[in-house]
């Protein structure tokens, strides 16, 4: 008798577990097909948003459902392009647009469009910062002002403590004496990875301007990209995470849904996610103490303190002014460095090097201004429609609704110049007047260090084509050489025979 209790029992009891596990399995199913429902909802939205703006005239590059374009931006960026180059091509609307994950995203491809997009009167008010970018290197600092709606408090106060803190002659001071130091230890080098210097100078002038030298010394944790643990200089791990960041969110699938880039499902993401916690942790600890008095730290700590701005917000601030112009420093000076080292180009080095005073800066910086019209570091320009609003371009009324992503193009706005390499468009007066360029944004939200950037750039092209006119690049039949915020292009150099040739002139 007992027997038969006991089978029943377990005949029972597997009952049960089977009911429980049917019950399991239906759930499952049942949010699967909640999540295939919700995903054939937002598929059919941005679908009938296309059609909405196709039928305002908007020119739409090839897309796909959830896809969108970015098939053909895996190619560009293995051409080392950035996904603007779709868009620079002349289309019959004044915007030009795609599919990004769900949302439509369309760019402006000429001034008079661009400059609505601008306008204080939109700008916070039905237009504001929504960027894909707050997946990327805006993990490292989510709280940062270029995350920021123009609308949160203490917007514009945050921005003009961080531009006192970017202090003109301090900055020429570091970034010259650095140039010169960089200089002198590559002399002659006849095998010369540029792009790695270029790398390493950025660092420690930033480092310094933002922390001071002593901060130069702090050593944080990093994992490399086998997973390596190391103990780095905490500017090398900042730096090194930002672009690892950067390249990461490129990634096909990280791309169409940006916040896959977030997920920690691949070892990438993971070390990453070590990494930030480092650097964070490490600032955590350091803001406590009282930053270097001459140092953009300081003028935004006690900026932010008198304002009662929390320490995490003031770490985000500082976290993104250390790194933000450290790959569009590098890109331009590169790019620059390129295209002066031509042989074509010839000329333009013997004014550099025989020129004086402001004659010679100006040169200089009309050279990277050139470089950065032809090759933009990046866009800069990553907004959202925050209300439903009318734009009029020159093409006609556009009803922009709420959701869509909106942005110039600025590949498309440079590129009606032509691809020819001529800096004296900056130097004419009337060119100079007539030309529409924004490599570094413009309006509330342009780059609050395009100042201190170019003048880093200006410096240390300056001294390096001073030294070394006659530098040859090895890599000069290398395709697809274009330098840019997602560029893994390389600047190979000869500088064996430069001083000599230098002094055979002199």
């Amino acid at each position: 008798m007992s027997e038969k209790v006991c089978f029943a029992k377990c005949s029972c009891f597997i009952s049960e577990r089977r009911v429980c596990a049917m019950i399991v399995i239906y759930v499952l199913l049942a949010l699967a097909a909640l999540a295939i429902a919700a995903f054939a909802v937002k598929m059919a939205r941005s679908i009938l948003a296309r059609r909405y703006y196709e039928k305002q005239g908007v020119s739409f590059v090839t897309t796909y459902p959830f896809i969108g374009s970015e098939v053909d931006v895996t190619d560009l960026i293995g051409r080392n392009k950035t996904r603007d180059y779709l868009y620079t091509e002349e289309k019959k609307s004044d915007f030009v647009g795609s599919i990004r994950g769900f949302d439509i995203q369309l760019y402006a491809i000429n001034k008079e469009t661009t400059e609505k997009l601008i306008n204080p009167s939109n700008f916070g008010v039905t237009i504001d910062r929504d960027t894909p970018a707050l997946y990327s290197f805006g993990q490292l600092s989510p709280a940062a002002l270029t995350f920021t709606p123009i609308q949160t408090k203490f917007f514009h106060e945050r921005k003009a403590n961080i531009l006192k803190g970017f202090d003109i002659e301090r900055m020429d001071r570091v970034s010259r004496r650095l140039a010169e130091e960089y200089c002198d230890r590559i002399s002659g080098d006849a095998n010369l990875d540029m792009k790695q210097v270029v790398a390493d100078w950025t660092r420690e002038v930033m480092g310094e301007f933002v922390w001071g030298r002593a901060a130069m010394d702090a050593v944080v944790p990093y994992k490399d990209e086998a997973g390596r643990e190391f103990r780095v200089p905490f500017m090398r791990a900042l730096n090194e995470t930002f672009t690892r960041l950067r390249f990461y969110s490129n990634r096909f699938w990280n791309r169409v849904y940006f916040p896959i880039a977030t997920w920690p499902v691949t070892r990438e993401a993971r070390y990453l996610q070590f990494n930030i916690k480092a650097l964070q942790d490490h600032l955590a600890v350091s803001l406590t103490e009282e930053p270097a008095r001459d140092s953009v730290s300081w003028d935004v700590m006690k900026g932010n303190e008198e304002l009662g701005i929390p320490m995490h917000v003031t770490r985000d601030d500082l976290l993104t002014v250390s790194i933000a112009g450290l790959d569009t420093v590098q890109s331009m000076t590169l790019a620059t460095l390129w295209y002066l080292l031509l042989p074509e180009n010839s000329g333009w080095k013997q004014e550099i090097r025989t020129g004086a005073g402001e004659d010679r800066e100006e040169v200089v910086e009309a050279c990277i201004n050139e470089a950065i019209r032809i090759d933009p570091p990046g866009s800069v320009i990553n907004n959202k429609v925050i209300k439903d609003f009318d734009l009029q371009g020159p093409g006609g009324t556009y009803h922009l609704r709420k959701g869509t992503r909106i942005m110039p193009n600025i590949h498309a706005l440079h590129a009606v110049y032509g691809a020819e390499y001529r800096p004296e468009r900056f130097l004419e007066t009337r060119s100079k007047k007539d030309l529409y360029v924004m490599p570094f944004g413009k309006g509330k939200r342009s780059c609050p260090g395009r100042t201190i950037g170019m003048l880093m750039a200006k410096n240390l092209v300056g001294e390096f084509i001073a030294r070394n006119p006659d530098t040859v690049i090895l890599n000069i039949e290398d395709e697809h050489i274009r330098f840019n915020n997602l560029s893994r292009s390389k600047l190979m150099l000869d500088l064996s025979h430069s001083e000599e040739k230098v002094h055979e002139v002199a």
